[in-house]
C-alpha cells in the first residue's frame, strides 16, 4: 500500500477517545469508532511512536487529521491507565455483554461517561443475573432480549427523561448513514486461507480447534423446526415446548463427512403468546405439524438448542393460505 500523502491540514484539537473497530497487523491499517458512532481510518503511519499492534474493541486515543485523501487518525495510542481509562471500562463491558457494533459501543461509552463506571458495572451484573435466571423478553413476548439488550433496558428504566435523552439520543439522519457507508467501504481485514486435503468426521475436533482462534463473526442465525409436540407449557407471555430430533439427516453434498450414528438433539422452543394463539387450535389436529422459524443458541444448562420463535405456523394453515378461495353461492 502506498504511503499516506503529507498532511495538508492538521486539526488543532485535543486527542479523541475511541474504540478500535478492526486492525490488520500485517498492513498496520484499521479503523476507530468515535464517540459519536462514526469511524475514522488508521493509515500505516497512524500509530504513535512505540505503539505496537492493536486489536478490535481496544480503547485508544488519537488525533484527527486530514490529508489529500481525507480524514484519518494519527498518533494512535492504546489506553491502559490514566484519566481516559474509562475507555478500558467500555471495552470490558462491551466484551462482557458480547457487543461489538459501533452503535452499542458508543452507547456504553455514553453510559460510562454520564453515569460513571460503578453505575454501569452494577447494571452489567444485574443483566447477567437476569440472563442466568431465564432472561428478559420483549414487551410483546415475541423473543428474549440479548444480554446487551437486557443491560440497555435496565439503563433506560433507571434514568430520568433528561439523562435518558442525553445517553439515548434520537438516531441521526444522513450523517450517520454516511458514516456507516464509509465504514462499510473500508477494506476488511484479510481472512486466512486454509487448504485441507481430506477430513473425516473423526478429524473434526482438532480442525475446529485450529480454526476457532480465527473464527469469523455471525451476523444472523435462522433455523426452521418442523415437528409435532407431545406436551406444551403455556405461560402468561410465552409457550415453551421441546422437540427431539434423532435423524436421519438430509442428504449431504458429496465429500461432506457425517457421523455414522446421529445423536439425539433436543430443541427447546420459546413461542410468544400472540404467535401461539394463531396455531394452538390447528395443532390439536393429530395430522398437522408445527413449523417454527427463529434464532437459536445452545443452552448448556438445559443441554438443548434453544430456539426463539420469530414466525410460527402449521402445515395445514400454510396449505389453507395457499389454496384458492372457493366461490360463494351465486358467484360466477
Amino acid at each position: 500500500m502506498a504511503d499516506t500523502p503529507p498532511d495538508t491540514v492538521d486539526a488543532p484539537i485535543d486527542p479523541e477517545v475511541g474504540i478500535v473497530r478492526w486492525f490488520n497487523a500485517t498492513k498496520r491499517i484499521g479503523s476507530i469508532t468515535r464517540l459519536d458512532g462514526s469511524t475514522i481510518f488508521i493509515p500505516p503511519q497512524g500509530l504513535a511512536r512505540g505503539q505496537g499492534n492493536l486489536s478490535g474493541g481496544q480503547p485508544v486515543t488519537f488525533i484527527s487529521k486530514v490529508n489529500a485523501i481525507g480524514p484519518y487518525a494519527g498518533e494512535v495510542r492504546e489506553i491502559s491507565e490514566g484519566p481516559v481509562a474509562e475507555g478500558g471500562i467500555t471495552a470490558q463491558i462491551a466484551a462482557d455483554l458480547g457487543e461489538t457494533t459501533a452503535w452499542a459501543i458508543t452507547q456504553i461509552q455514553r453510559i460510562v461517561g454520564y453515569m460513571g463506571s460503578d453505575f454501569a458495572l452494577r447494571l452489567v451484573a444485574e443483566a447477567q443475573r437476569i440472563e442466568a435466571a431465564g432472561g428478559m423478553f420483549l414487551p410483546d413476548g415475541s423473543r428474549r432480549r440479548t444480554l446487551g439488550g437486557v443491560f440497555f433496558a435496565l439503563v433506560r428504566s433507571q434514568l430520568p427523561p433528561d439523562q435518558r435523552a442525553q445517553i439515548f439520543p434520537p438516531a441521526p439522519g444522513k450523517r450517520k448513514a454516511n458514516a456507516l457507508q464509509q465504514a462499510d467501504a473500508l477494506p476488511p481485514p484479510p481472512q486466512p486461507t486454509i487448504i485441507l486435503k481430506h477430513i473425516t468426521w473423526e478429524d473434526r475436533i482438532p480442525v475446529i480447534a485450529a480454526l476457532r482462534p480465527d473464527s469469523g463473526k455471525v451476523t444472523s442465525v435462522k433455523v426452521t423446526i418442523i415437528g409435532r409436540p407431545s406436551r406444551v407449557e403455556e405461560g402468561a407471555q410465552f409457550t415453551l415446548l421441546t422437540l427431539t430430533h434423532t435423524g436421519p439427516l438430509p442428504a449431504s453434498p458429496k465429500g461432506v463427512p457425517v457421523p455414522t450414528t446421529i445423536p439425539a438433539t433436543t430443541y427447546a422452543i420459546y413461542i410468544g403468546r400472540k404467535q401461539w394463539k394463531q396455531v394452538a387450535e390447528a395443532i390439536q389436529n393429530p395430522e398437522d405439524m408445527l413449523i417454527v422459524e427463529g434464532s437459536q443458541i445452545y443452552d448448556a444448562a438445559a443441554k438443548a438448542i434453544t430456539v426463539f420463535a420469530t414466525k410460527t405456523t402449521t402445515k395445514m394453515l400454510q396449505q389453507a393460505q395457499r389454496s384458492p378461495k372457493q366461490p360463494g353461492p351465486g358467484s360466477s
